[in-house]
């Protein structure tokens, strides 16, 4: 989710078989040369059907070298939780009159999600006043951060402003407002640059559960506009096609338009299968970390008959958690299947260490963090306001049968 920059970190991120190669035939059907459109919305869906053939051939394509037939479906699996990203965002969106709908979910991924958190998306205008009212619900961690950008479907590309719990009053129940403006108020309040385009929400929760395998877990959240509002226009052939093209701009901006992982030098992202780099905070990267975490990745590689044994202690800290996700930044089945830990759900060494086992099969040691039987995937660790450094994870591997004596 804060990742947008490592959409291709390290390049893991490639190519698949071009699936969707038969939506450019339908939409030159709807569109062909010569033939008078008389919808713009009509124009639009040709344009969303092209758009989606390009992106498949060109984020997926040969050049990305992705060939393996799980690598393929993944790549196709994420392209559609995009889609439906899109769609879910973009197509019913309206600055003057937002509201706060779920980032991501068990079902649909995108961006680095987080098992043991929940996050909010709403479009805005960086000229508009408005009024957000909620509860802190128990979360262990709360965020709200107003993004700059291109706004109407484009990606956001910085933050302009952020407000964490650290710095939020509420009452005695959790309960807060906070007003977005252009003019600072009094009480709690979120600066509007004219560049505002999008607040998102971040709110992290340490339980037995993860949070986000609960389908009806929900931070209650209202955002309602200050200002005078103009009256709606209807839904219109002109409408309509705006809000598809809104769908096809980010379809483009979140493949074709992001920026390549070649250009990214985060200290903390490891190349080396089963080798981690140190541990750091987020820092120039270019994405949208929680400048409050300390963050490390690396991929790892393991076959059958095999674990990969981790070692790691976690700092004084507030939050912690630790799991695997594909090439494209998804998480592993959280649902139903043992691929993440928050330190609630993790069992620890006498000494206060963690040893994390990573294999096809449980070895029956627990802490087991299942592959689903993927050969390759990527470990992320992320530690939110430690107190002091948190030391590199240590890796080996070893025979599976070697744990299960």
């Amino acid at each position: 989710m804060d990742r947008r920059n490592f959409l291709k970190t390290s390049g893991f991120a490639g190519s698949a078989a071009t699936l969707l190669g038969g939506m450019t035939g339908t939409a030159a059907t709807l569109a062909a040369p010569g033939v008078m459109s008389t919808s713009s919305a009509r124009d639009a869906f040709a344009n969303l059907l092209t758009t989606l053939a390009e992106v498949e051939q060109g984020y997926l394509g040969p050049d990305s070298g992705i060939t393996q037939p799980q690598d393929i479906a993944d790549g196709e699996r994420f392209l559609m939780h995009i889609l439906e990203t899109g769609l879910h965002h973009w197509l019913e969106a309206d600055p003057e009159r937002p509201t706060f709908k779920r980032y991501v979910t068990a079902d649909r991924k995108l961006l680095g999600d987080n098992p043991d958190a929940l996050y909010y998306f709403a479009p805005i205008r960086g000229d508009r006043r408005y009024r957000i009212t909620g509860n802190l619900r128990g979360a262990t961690y709360t965020s709200f951060t107003i993004e700059s950008g291109a706004g109407a479907g484009g990606r956001a590309e910085g933050s302009t402003a952020v407000l964490s719990d650290d710095q939020l009053t509420t009452d005695s129940e959790g309960n807060f407002e906070i007003t977005l403006s252009a003019e600072k108020t009094t009480g709690n309040w979120l600066p509007l640059d004219p560049a505002a385009v999008q607040i998102t929400t971040r709110h992290y929760f340490e339980q037995r559960e993860s949070i986000a395998a609960n389908p009806n877990a929900a931070v209650p959240l209202r955002i309602e506009a200050l200002d005078q509002l103009t009256q709606t226009s209807g839904v219109s052939d002109a409408s309509v096609a705006e809000r598809i093209n809104r769908v096809s701009r980010y379809m483009r901006s979140m493949t074709l338009d992001m920026p390549l992982n070649d250009s990214i030098t985060a200290s903390w992202v490891s190349r080396t299968p089963n080798v981690f780099n140190k541990p750091a905070p987020w820092g120039n990267e270019g994405g949208y970390g929680n400048l409050a975490a300390t963050y490390c990745m690396a991929p790892f590689v393991v076959l059958p008959g095999q674990a990969l044994v981790i070692s790691a202690h976690f700092p004084k800290c507030r939050f912690a958690n630790v799991m695997l996700w594909n090439r494209f930044l998804q998480t592993f089945d959280f649902v139903n299947r043992s691929c993440s830990y928050n330190r609630q759900q993790l069992s620890y060494e006498k000494n206060g260490s963690i040893r994390l086992i990573i294999a096809h099969e449980d070895p029956g040691t627990g802490n087991w963090l299942d592959t689903e039987g993927r050969l390759s995937g990527l470990v992320y660790w992320r530690v939110l306001f430690a107190e002091g450094e948190m030391d590199t994870p240590i890796a080996n591997l070893v025979a599976l049968d070697s744990l299960q004596t």
